[in-house]
C-alpha cells in the first residue's frame, strides 16, 4: 500500500539521520582562508569537543530511541506520553547544541564591531506568497545592517536582483560561515525546506502565522505520512493527540486546524522568535515563557502610484467596497456580500470589488446569484504583479477584511489598505483588535447587524471615510516602516547571538 510504503520510507530516513555528524570546518579561500579554517578546527578540537560532543551523543541516543519507538504501534497512554516527552527533550537538546556551537564559533573568531552574517531563508518573488512580498520589502533595509545570503530551493527562479542567492541544499556544508540562520515561516507549501532547516539547524524563526496546522497537514498527510502527523499531534497533545490523529485518519474526526496550532516543535527548536503582534506574543509566552522573542510590527512600504478605478465602468462618485486575496471560506466573503446587499439597496450606485482567485471551498457564482449581486460585483482574479495588486488596492473607498477564524496572522492587505489611506472593516479578534480604532471599524465576529451598520456608516459619510483613511495612513507610516523593522531585526539577531556567546 502506498501510504505504508511512505511511512516505511520516512522511518528509514529517520534512521539515517539518527546519529549527528560532527561538523568539520573548511574554507575554499587560499592561504588566509585555510589558516582561519585550521584555527577554527583547533578550537573545535578543544572547546567544542569537550562541551558539544557529549550533547551530540545524547541527542543521537534520543534520536535512535525515538526512531525505534516510531516504528512500533502507538501503544498505551503511558508509552505515548513517554514518547512525546522524549521527542520534546530531543528538540530542546538540538536547540541547545546549535546555540552552544554558534556561541563557541563566535568566541573562536570574534568580530567585534563587524556586521553579522545571516543565512536568510524565505519564499521570494515570484512565488505566490505574501511572505515573499514581505521579504522583498525587508531585504534592502536589512542588507544595510547585516551581511545576507538568501537560501532558496531554486536560485535560478528567484527574482531578487542585487542579493547573494544560494541553493538551500548548500547550507549544511556552509553553515559555519554564518552567525545565525533566519527563517521566515508561514503556512504555504513554499515553507517545506524552511521548516526542515529550522528544525535541523535552529536559529531565529519569524512566525507569520501562530497556527501552522495547515502547513503540518500538508507536510505530513499531504505526502501520505500519517506517522509523521501522529508524531506532531503527539508532540503537541501527548496521548490525546496521537489518539485524535488515529480518529482523523479513520474518518471519525475533523482536523483541528483552528484549535491546535502544531507550532510547539518549531517554537521549542528556535533560538529566538519574531512575531508581528501582541496577540501572538502572549500566546507564545504562555507556552514557552523563557523563549527570546521580539514583537516587530509587520512592515509596509509606503508608496503612491496607479489606481485602476478609471478603468471600471461605474458611476461617478460611487462608493466601492473591496476585499482582497484568495477567496476562501475563512475570508467570510459570503457574509460580507450579504451585508453589502443591504447597503446596496439603500445606495444603488455602490459596487463591490473582489481581487483574488476563488478557492474550491467557495462557490462565488452561486453566492452572487442567490444575493442578486452579479451586476454590481466586480471580480478580478489572481493578480501576479505586485504593483498591479497595489493599484487595485487603491480602487475601493473601503476595504473589508473579515478573516475568521484567525490563525494568528497579521493581514498585509489591511495594512496596505491603510497605507493607501483607505478605512478598513475587520472582525474584532486576534491581531485585528490591535488596530487603531480611528482607522478601523471593528465588529464582533458573526454580528451581521454590526457589520451592516459599519458598511452603511462608511457608505453614507465621505468625511468619515477620509478621516479614517488619514488615521490609517499615519499609523502605518509610523509603525510599519521597513527601515524601522529592519533595525529591530538586526538588534534582536545580535542580542540572540550575544546570549548564545554568554
Amino acid at each position: 500500500m502506498k501510504t505504508e510504503r511512505t511511512e516505511v520510507d520516512s522511518l528509514a530516513e529517520l534512521r539515517r539521520q539518527a546519529t549527528l555528524a560532527e561538523y568539520r570546518f573548511t574554507s575554499t579561500a587560499p592561504l588566509v582562508g585555510g589558516l582561519v579554517a585550521r584555527l577554527r578546527e583547533a578550537w573545535n578540537s578543544v572547546a567544542t569537543k569537550w562541551q558539544v560532543r557529549p550533547l551530540m551523543e545524547q541527542q543521537s541516543e534520543f534520536n535512535r530511541a525515538l526512531v525505534e519507538r516510531l516504528a512500533r504501534p502507538p501503544g498505551d497512554e503511558a508509552s505515548c506520553e513517554l514518547l512525546a516527552s522524549q521527542d520534546r527533550a530531543l528538540t530542546g537538546i538540538n536547540r541547545d547544541v546549535a546555540l552552544l556551537d554558534a556561541g563557541m564559533r563566535a568566541m573562536a573568531a570574534p568580530r567585534a564591531g563587524q556586521r553579522l552574517k545571516i543565512a536568510f531563508f524565505s519564499p521570494v518573488p515570484p512565488a505566490r506568497s505574501g511572505i515573499a512580498d514581505y521579504t522583498a520589502e525587508l531585504l534592502p533595509h536589512l542588507a544595510e545592517l547585516v551581511d545576507l545570503t538568501v537560501f532558496v530551493d531554486d536560485p535560478a527562479a528567484a527574482d531578487l536582483p542585487g542579493f547573494a542567492i544560494r541553493p538551500a541544499r548548500e547550507f549544511p556544508g556552509r553553515r559555519a560561515g554564518f552567525d545565525l540562520p533566519l527563517y521566515q515561516m508561514g503556512n504555504s507549501a513554499h515553507h517545506e525546506t524552511i521548516y526542515e532547516m529550522a528544525l535541523r539547524y535552529p536559529g531565529v524563526v519569524v512566525l507569520h502565522d501562530y497556527f501552522i496546522h495547515h502547513f503540518i497537514r500538508h507536510h505530513t498527510v499531504g505526502k501520505g505520512d500519517w506517522a509523521g502527523y501522529g508524531r506532531e499531534m503527539g508532540y503537541a497533545l501527548g496521548y490525546d493527540g496521537r489518539r485524535l490523529a488515529r480518529d482523523i485518519r479513520a474518518g471519525n474526526a475533523p482536523y483541528p486546524l483552528f484549535d491546535t496550532p502544531l507550532n510547539q516543535r518549531l517554537i521549542d527548536a528556535a533560538a529566538g522568535v519574531i512575531v508581528h503582534s501582541g496577540y501572538v506574543a502572549e500566546k507564545i509566552r504562555r507556552y514557552r515563557p523563557g523563549v527570546p522573542m521580539a514583537t516587530i510590527p509587520h512592515l509596509v512600504k509606503m508608496e503612491s502610484g496607479r489606481n485602476f478605478r478609471q478603468t471600471l465602468d461605474i458611476p461617478d462618485g460611487a462608493v466601492i467596497f473591496g476585499s482582497f486575496g484568495q477567496i476562501t471560506s475563512e475570508k467570510q466573503i459570503d457574509v460580507a456580500l450579504a451585508a453589502f446587499q443591504k447597503v446596496h439597496q439603500q445606495h444603488p450606485d455602490t459596487r463591490y470589488l473582489l481581487v483574488g482567485e476563488t478557492r474550491p471551498d467557495v462557490d462565488l457564482d452561486a453566492i452572487l446569484f442567490d444575493l442578486g449581486l452579479r451586476d454590481c460585483v466586480i471580480h478580478v482574479g489572481y493578480v501576479d504583479n505586485f504593483d498591479d495588486f497595489t493599484a487595485w488596492l487603491r480602487v475601493p473607498d473601503v476595504v473589508v477584511n473579515l478573516r475568521y477564524p484567525t490563525i494568528g496572522e497579521t493581514s498585509a492587505v489591511a495594512l496596505r489598505a491603510m497605507a493607501a489611506a483607505r478605512p478598513v472593516i475587520v472582525y474584532d479578534h486576534g491581531w485585528y483588535s490591535e488596530l487603531p480604532g480611528d482607522a478601523a471599524l471593528m465588529v464582533p465576529p458573526g454580528d451581521t447587524a454590526a457589520l451592516e451598520g459599519a458598511m452603511e456608516a462608511l457608505a453614507q459619510s465621505t468625511d468619515l471615510r477620509q478621516s479614517m483613511g488619514r488615521a490609517g495612513y499615519k499609523y502605518v507610516r509610523e509603525q510599519c516602516d521597513p527601515a524601522r523593522a529592519a533595525q529591530a531585526y538586526a538588534e534582536f539577531l545580535r542580542a540572540t547571538l550575544e546570549a548564545a556567546r554568554a
